[in-house]
């Protein structure tokens, strides 16, 4: 019987855990997280993606394990409320280090990964990427940041089979965010503020993302914001 191919997903959080899952049929899931990820002993790497040295030996060991991955995602970062005006140098550190300098290690040591054939990378970003975003600027920064690298590097990669497509998505319901999204949308996953009528769950950005998969050769360099239509304004 031939092995299923393998996949990786950076980030255990709810976004992460809902890929991993929804993969996981057709997938041999692969995580990477600096927290542990309970009852996967042997396809779970305890790695902070912030430690380019330790990222490129926990990837040398999955694939001298499961072999190259066919299908990458990156679901990590912190979501911050700092300001330019108030925010000390080690939040700065912090927000920066989590949300573009993650990405830029785990895209450094995927590019320098054996791959027999193609490979298709999905950077989960955020819709605050596109639009201003006065309460989360540091946030907003490094998110716009993270689409423009998926942007530049894409066209070079693509002739060495590496394929990478940015995922935008709006507010997403998750464990760490849950109580806040609560309050403010008192009728999650209804919001009748955005044209979609309301918010994105974890599991429908996970479908979202799985099948993107077979089509990446032609999305190769695309930015596709999933949210609802939020960033649009309000519905009407």
């Amino acid at each position: 019987m031939t092995a299923p191919p393998t996949a990786w997903v950076f980030g255990t959080g709810g976004i992460g855990a809902a890929v991993r899952d929804r993969l996981a049929g057709e997938y041999r899931t692969v995580t990477f997280d600096r927290a542990d990820d309970p009852g996967r002993a042997g396809t779970h790497h305890r790695v902070d993606v912030r430690d380019r040295v330790a990222l490129a030996s926990a990837a040398r060991d999955a694939v001298l394990r499961w072999g190259p991955p066919a299908v990458v995602v990156l679901a990590f970062g912190t979501v911050s409320p700092a300001t330019v005006e108030d925010a000390e140098p080690d939040d700065v550190d912090r927000i920066v280090g989590d949300n573009f300098v993650g990405c830029v290690n785990v895209l450094h040591v995927l590019h320098r990964t054996p791959r027999p054939g193609t490979c298709v990378c999905l950077v989960v970003s955020s819709n605050a990427a596109r639009v201003a975003r006065p309460r989360q600027p540091l946030y907003a920064a490094t998110k716009a940041a993270v689409a423009s690298l998926v942007r530049s590097l894409a066209p070079a990669w693509a002739p060495e089979g590496l394929r990478l497509v940015g995922v935008l998505p709006g507010t997403v319901t998750v464990s760490r965010n849950e109580e806040r999204v609560r309050r403010q949308y008192p009728h999650a996953p209804a919001d009748p503020a955005r044209p979609g009528g309301r918010l994105v769950t974890p599991g429908e950005l996970a479908d979202f993302l799985a099948g993107l998969v077979p089509h990446a050769h032609h999305l190769t360099g695309q930015l596709l914001t999933y949210d609802g239509g939020s960033t649009l304004g309000a519905a009407r």
